[in-house]
C-alpha cells in the first residue's frame, strides 16, 4: 500500500512507520478503499472505540486527512507542534464550537478530506453507537458528501499483540444533498444524516463480520 503525501512529511512519516507495524503486529487490512474520492472535500465517517482510531483510519486513506481533535490535547506542547503539523483543528467539547465549525466547513470547502466520527465520542463497548447531529450539520454547510466507515479491532487492540486483527472498511459516499426537503426541520434533517451515516456503518460491519 505505497504512497506519499509530499505536502506533509510529517505525515509521511507516521505512514512510513505505522503500517508496517500494524501489517506485523494486528494483520492490518483495508478494504474499499476504491470508493474514496480522488479529489475534493469529503467527510470521512468512521465509528470511534479508541484513541488510536484517528492514526489508524489516517494511515488507511489514500489522501491526508485534516480532523478535529478536542482541545486538552493542545495543552501539551509536543503534542500541539505535532497536531499543527498534522492539520488538527482544536474542537471545544460540550459547546457548540462556531470556530472549529467554521475552520472544518473551510477544510471541506478547499478541497481537503476531513476525519469526523459521527458518534461523537468514543463507544466505551465497542458497540456502535447512535450518530449525533453534527456529521449532517457539516455536510450540509459545505455540501460535502459523507463516506461511512467501519473500523474494527481497535477496541483495545494493544492488550492481544499479533492476536488482534484490525481492519478498515470504507463504504459508497453519502449525498446530503439528497436529504434536503422544505417538509422536516433544520435538527430533523441533521438527525436523519447521523442517523444514516450510522446504519451505513452498520451495513459494513454486518458484510465483512457477519
Amino acid at each position: 500500500m505505497p504512497r506519499k503525501f509530499p505536502e506533509n512529511q510529517v505525515y509521511n512519516l507516521i505512514y512510513a512507520l505505522g503500517y508496517p507495524l500494524l501489517r506485523a503486529f494486528f494483520g492490518f487490512r483495508v478494504t474499499g478503499a476504491e470508493s474514496f474520492p480522488e479529489t475534493g472535500g469529503v467527510i470521512v465517517a468512521p465509528n470511534h472505540t479508541s484513541n488510536y482510531d484517528p492514526v489508524l483510519v489516517g494511515i488507511a486513506c489514500p489522501r491526508q486527512l485534516a480532523f478535529l481533535a478536542k482541545i486538552e490535547l493542545f495543552r501539551n506542547p509536543a503534542l500541539r507542534m505535532l497536531f499543527h503539523r498534522v492539520g488538527a483543528i482544536p474542537l471545544h467539547r460540550g459547546a457548540a464550537d462556531s470556530g472549529a465549525l467554521r475552520a472544518a466547513v473551510d477544510v471541506l470547502n478547499s478541497g481537503r478530506p476531513l476525519l469526523l466520527f459521527p458518534e461523537g465520542t468514543r463507544s466505551k463497548t465497542g458497540e456502535l453507537q447512535r450518530g449525533r447531529r453534527g456529521v449532517g450539520m457539516l455536510a450540509v454547510r459545505s455540501g460535502t458528501p459523507i463516506l461511512p466507515v467501519y473500523l474494527s479491532g481497535s477496541f483495545h487492540m494493544l492488550r492481544n499483540l499479533f492476536k488482534r486483527r484490525v481492519s478498515i472498511h470504507f463504504g459508497s459516499p453519502i449525498d446530503a444533498g439528497l436529504y434536503l426537503s422544505p417538509r422536516i426541520s433544520v435538527k430533523e434533517l441533521y438527525r436523519r444524516i447521523g442517523d444514516d451515516t450510522m446504519a451505513r456503518i452498520k451495513e459494513l460491519k454486518n458484510a465483512n463480520h457477519g
